[in-house]
């Protein structure tokens, strides 16, 4: 019974990572609506990211940076940060997600940001992320630049976990069991190693009876 119920277990796991193997689940279009926010002004639209398919990746965005290029700079000086919020609608699902940069990067970068769409196995969308090219850090002055966004939208698929090797583990409790039952089983083991709980209880006694009756004085 106790056989059964293993490979009972093992073959449910290779059913369920059967599943996670397959393809996303036929996707659907969404929208992404974007709003955003320099330090702590209220927030303010920013457009939208359309996504047509998250199986072939192909989106499109239009945006508008609603800010001119002194707010930018005023954050950056002020070590502010950038927020970015996302409402996410897709299968009939809403779902709203807020990440943040340092305003410094961006401003520094010339709005030129990376916005990533994180999918799960099963094609849901459970994450959008903003960040900046190459890891810039805050270093300096930066030209006046048109405050218009270049922003390049990737997608993160969520990848595979190891599938456990069941045939190789079914056939060894098998070959196991054949040894068992036809007694070709052999025990390598060391003789201590095989009899070590007998012989543990006996050392204990021959110690205790040894403090217990401690030798006699010589006449």
């Amino acid at each position: 019974m106790a056989l059964q119920s293993v490979l009972r277990c093992f073959l449910v796991v290779v059913l369920l990572s059967a599943v996670s193997e397959g393809e996303l689940e036929p996707d659907s279009s969404s929208v992404i609506q974007l709003s955003h926010s320099l330090g702590s002004q209220t927030f303010g639209s920013r457009g939208q990211i359309n996504v047509r398919s998250l199986k072939s990746g192909s989106v499109s965005i239009q945006q508008d940076s609603s800010y001119d290029w002194k707010d930018y700079k005023e954050a950056a000086e002020a070590n502010e940060f950038y927020h970015l919020e996302a409402l996410v609608k897709y299968n009939g699902i809403e779902r709203t997600f807020l990440t943040s940069t340092k305003a410094c990067l961006l401003f520094e970068s010339r709005l030129a940001d990376i916005i990533t769409i994180y999918v799960d196995l099963l094609g849901n969308i459970f994450g959008v992320s903003v960040g900046i090219p190459h890891n810039q850090h805050c270093v300096g002055t930066v030209p006046e630049f048109e405050p218009n966004f270049n922003t390049t939208v990737l997608i993160s698929y969520m990848e595979h976990g190891p599938v456990p090797d069941v045939a190789m583990f079914i056939q060894k409790v098998e070959q196991e069991k054949v040894a068992k039952q036809s007694g070709d089983t052999k025990d390598n083991r060391s003789f201590i190693a095989k009899y070590w709980m007998y012989i543990v209880p006996l050392v204990l006694v021959f110690m205790m009876s040894g403090a217990s009756n401690p030798d006699q004085p010589a006449r």
